[in-house]
């Protein structure tokens, strides 16, 4: 009898700690990478770095007070370019505008799977400890490119591409944050925290914001 009462108040502790969660997350910051693209002869150099930031989701499952589970995707772009005025063309008697183009670009989309430890301040603030492993996608691309825009409606355009290369690599890697987070209402929390991700293509730190709703 007393076995039963103890396996009945085991399995209802749990069931009130344990809880499925979702959220999302969007932050800056830099990555460094290898992937710098030379174009030797026009004397250009390009790098690409993290300019509009990192969006990201996460569901997770909190086993108990302190431990939970984690699945998380993420994705990202780094971008440079640049562009040089050549001038004014004659093509078949109309006047154009000619502009030179460089990009290089890399875009990211990352998978990440963690535990998480969670540790309560106090009755509204949580911190958190995240360390785990990632799987991420990463496709570069290299162009140069002209444009000739006609002078006198710049609605009108023409494009060449002259060089084009792209690339995909698939990588695994590790990924640890530390954060905290604020319970605005029953279940419903914002947080902040610092991330630092790297794999054997590029490394990503990162500071972010987020918003989770646990059910």
């Amino acid at each position: 009898m007393k076995k039963t009462i103890l396996v009945a108040l085991a399995l209802n502790s749990f069931s009130v700690a344990a809880a499925p969660y979702v959220g999302l997350e969007y932050g800056f910051g830099s990555t460094d990478h290898d992937f710098e693209t030379s174009f030797q002869a026009d004397g250009v150099n390009l790098n690409p770095e993290l300019e509009d930031g990192i969006l990201g989701g996460f569901v997770g499952y909190a086993i108990n007070e302190s431990w939970a589970i984690e699945l998380g995707y993420s994705q990202f772009e780094l971008d440079d370019e640049r562009s040089k005025n050549m001038g004014i063309a004659d093509i078949e008697g109309q006047m154009y505008q000619h502009e030179m183009e460089w990009d290089s670009s890399i875009k990211a989309k990352q998978i990440t799977l963690a535990p998480v430890f969670s540790y309560a301040v106090s009755d509204k603030w949580t911190t958190k400890i995240k360390a785990g492993v990632t799987y991420t996608q990463y496709e570069s691309s290299v162009r140069k490119s002209e444009e000739f825009e006609l002078v006198v409606n710049d609605d009108v355009e023409l494009n060449n591409t002259l060089f084009h290369r792209s690339e995909k690599n698939n990588e695994f890697g590790a990924v640890v944050s530390i954060g905290a987070e604020y319970e605005i209402t029953s279940g419903f929390t914002v947080g902040a925290n610092a991330k630092y991700q790297l794999d054997s293509y590029a490394n990503t730190a990162s500071l972010n914001v987020s918003s989770t709703y646990y059910f």
